[in-house]
């Protein structure tokens, strides 16, 4: 078999140059980039003003030793921002310590990592205390190594997992067999259709095989019947409209959408809206003759607070990514797979590029991905970190060799996206169920679920629980099962009761353990359907005035819908009764204004004012009166303009912390301000 052109394809230079320098040197030397400035024409000044913004990329030569201590969430409540500060006392010439924001093992609190001079990765401890850190500090000053801790070492839960359709046997990549299959069985009908009714001999048949899945492509000379037939097949044109012709992929689609798999990083947006809308920006590029590349993108940022789901299905179940993005470049017709990887995940780094190299190998990928009949190569973006990253156009930005500040849009990343070319992304564990979807069906997934909803998912938990983890559920099972099951979180720890949740890291705020009419329920919420139905589902009084918490059911439809913050994410943290929760709302908000890239003013500003009346709070330098009548409506006039006028949802998200604090913990808020005169 003759091997296939290799399509024209993209790589970013300026940032894995950064990447490769600082491996090299351990910061971003200055004659290197200068070097590198000179060998590639980029300017030194947009070598400054990329590195400077992403806070992986060390601009000046690092102390011997530096230790950071993640301080967000689930990490603050055991202790990571007292640590900080009280490790300041082995700061010195060769020791840094600081601050950082999360590095996705909430799990294991407090999350810690050491980089010292010469050494090619970060080694991360876990769980480990202020004591232990100063030892570890101590012994690789003296050259030691103390043995780090792998997220490895935790037991793969994945393996049997029912998303991992591979369970227990090598992974062969069915689905993907499957969809070329289909396509393939399309091009039969098509070929002999040229042959029937248009009369066409063997080799006009065979240019129209090697076009329709692109193997003509950068030929110069090309039949103009055969191009317009290719063309017809590719856009469902004229004779070959219908899923048996040009529709062929329409069969995969509507398994999705028969699954009603939505995106998986929290938005909720359902996924066949996307996978379409870039099948269709290639088709108007045909129909355009305009370049019709695209890409596939999986985003493993994954950077928000209390969030380390994908972290675990890029380990242990890299295949199904891999295969995704591979079914995802046969269905929408696109050319090119990057699966964007937070830099802080190593060892998921390691897995995705061991088994592209695998796949390759069998041809599903790569310049030569001869089950396909064309190439499409797929690589792993190291991100150079950055919470905004995690927002799908910051993403693009960061992989475009640009800082990493979100667009403004429209127009939308599915028509405009990488290289203003038609771009999918999605989040890590969306693009995971697709194998499981394609190959048992679409409603098979959709009938997973439980009392009457859809699908299955991946929760991450941590905070006051006893085992806090990865953990796969059906859609529907309660909160109190997830929290207080045996199989799952076990409980609150210690015996104590539950104050609050986070359901959506620090962007869905908090939430009380009990919904009351005053505080959390819906406007007339006996008339709500959702209401109606759950009290069905639950046994409860459907004219009941409060509902537990606990007794919600996981779906982000019911949380839109009963939920006061409508928020329902990957990661939820878990909050004890004993738990201040002003003070995790100064914990929320600092990391808003540490994360804001500062590209809009009402973010840039925003997030700063509410930090520092928050932390004004808890110093106890507010009066009661004070609060009441200046600040509370400042802050209301303050969150509504940076909701509004927020190019992302990172900005939008901004007010949550607070609001929710003084909506459903006001006593938490009273215990820190001056009381009122004469009382």
């Amino acid at each position: 078999m003759s091997t296939p052109p290799r399509l024209p394809t993209y790589g970013a230079v300026l940032v894995p140059a950064l990447h490769r320098i600082q491996k090299q040197f351990g910061y971003l030397n200055r004659n290197a980039l200068e070097e590198f400035s000179k060998e590639s024409g980029v300017p030194q000044q947009k070598l400054q003003a990329v590195a400077s913004f992403f806070p992986h990329f060390q601009l000046v030569p690092p102390k011997k030793v530096v230790l950071r201590v993640c301080r967000d969430m689930a990490c603050n409540l055991a202790g990571g921002g007292k640590t900080v500060k009280e490790l300041q006392s082995i700061v010195g010439e060769d020791v840094g310590v600081e601050g950082v924001s999360c590095l996705g093992r909430c799990d294991r609190a407090m999350a810690a990592c050491v980089t010292v001079q010469g050494s090619e990765h970060e080694a991360y401890y876990l769980g480990r205390s202020a004591a232990e850190l100063k030892e570890i500090v101590a012994a690789c000053l003296a050259d030691e190594h103390p043995p780090a801790d792998h997220d490895a070492d935790l037991p793969d839960t994945l393996s049997d997992a029912p998303v991992n359709l591979y369970s227990g046997r090598t992974p062969d990549y069915i689905a993907v067999r499957h969809a070329v299959a289909a396509r393939d069985t399309s091009l039969g009908i098509a070929t002999t259709i040229l042959r029937e009714r248009f009369e066409w001999g063997a080799d006009l048949i065979e240019q129209f095989r090697r076009g329709a899945v692109r193997q003509l492509q950068g030929e110069v000379s090309i039949n103009p019947l055969v191009e317009q037939a290719v063309r017809n097949w590719q856009t469902e044109g004229d004779w070959a409209k219908g899923p048996t012709l040009g529709g062929w992929s329409d069969t995969l689609l509507n398994e999705i959408k028969d699954a009603d798999l939505r995106g998986l990083g929290g938005a909720g947006i359902p996924v066949i809206q996307k996978w379409r809308d870039v099948r269709d920006a290639v088709r108007t590029a045909r129909l355009r003759q305009t370049d019709d590349s695209a890409f596939i993108v999986v985003n493993g940022d994954e950077s928000e607070p209390g969030t380390f789901k994908d972290r675990e299905l890029l380990l242990r179940t890299p295949h199904l990514i891999i295969e995704a993005v591979i079914l995802a470049g046969l269905i929408t017709e696109a050319t090119q797979g990057f699966i964007y990887i937070r830099h802080e995940y190593g060892e998921q780094i390691e897995a995705c590029r061991a088994e592209i190299e695998r796949a390759a190998s069998l041809g599903f990928c790569g310049e030569n991905a001869t089950v396909l009949g064309r190439s499409f190569p797929i690589s792993v973006f190291v991100s150079p970190g950055g919470y905004i990253c995690g927002e799908q156009s910051a993403l693009i930005e960061a992989m475009s060799d640009r800082r990493g500040e979100p667009r403004n849009m429209p127009p939308k990343l599915e028509t405009n996206g990488l290289q203003d070319l038609p771009t999918l992304v999605s989040n890590v564990e969306t693009f995971a169920w697709v194998p499981y979807i394609l190959v048992n069906s679409g409603k098979r997934y959709s009938a997973e679920g439980v009392n009457g909803w859809q699908g299955r998912r991946y929760f991450s938990i941590s905070g006051d629980v006893v085992r806090p983890g990865v953990y796969e559920v059906p859609m529907g099972m309660t909160l109190r099962e997830l929290v207080h099951g045996e199989q799952y979180c076990g409980g609150i720890s210690g015996g104590r009761k539950l104050k609050g949740v986070a359901p959506s890291g620090p962007s869905g705020g908090f939430l009380p353990a009990r919904l009351t009419v005053e505080r959390g329920l819906p406007r007339d919420h006996t008339n709500n359907k959702a209401w109606q139905a759950l009290a069905g589902r639950r046994g409860t009084d459907p004219a009941a005035t409060e509902l537990d918490i606990l007794d919600l059911e996981l779906e982000l439809n019911l949380f839109r819908s009963l939920s006061p913050t409508q928020a329902l994410g990957a990661g939820m943290v878990i909050y004890a009764d004993d738990r201040d929760m002003a003070e995790q709302t100064v914990n929320s908000l600092e990391f808003y204004r540490n994360e804001s890239c500062g590209k809009c003013v009402p973010c840039r500003l925003g997030s700063q004012k509410l930090a520092s009346l928050m932390e004004n709070l808890i110093d106890g330098k507010i009066s009661a009166e004070r609060w009441d009548n200046e600040l509370m409506p400042l802050f209301k006039e303050l969150g509504r303009a940076i909701e509004l006028a927020s190019i992302c949802g990172l900005g939008r998200s901004v007010p949550a912390p607070l609001r929710t604090l003084v909506s459903y913990f006001e006593e938490d808020v009273l215990k820190h301000l001056q009381p009122k005169v004469g009382k």
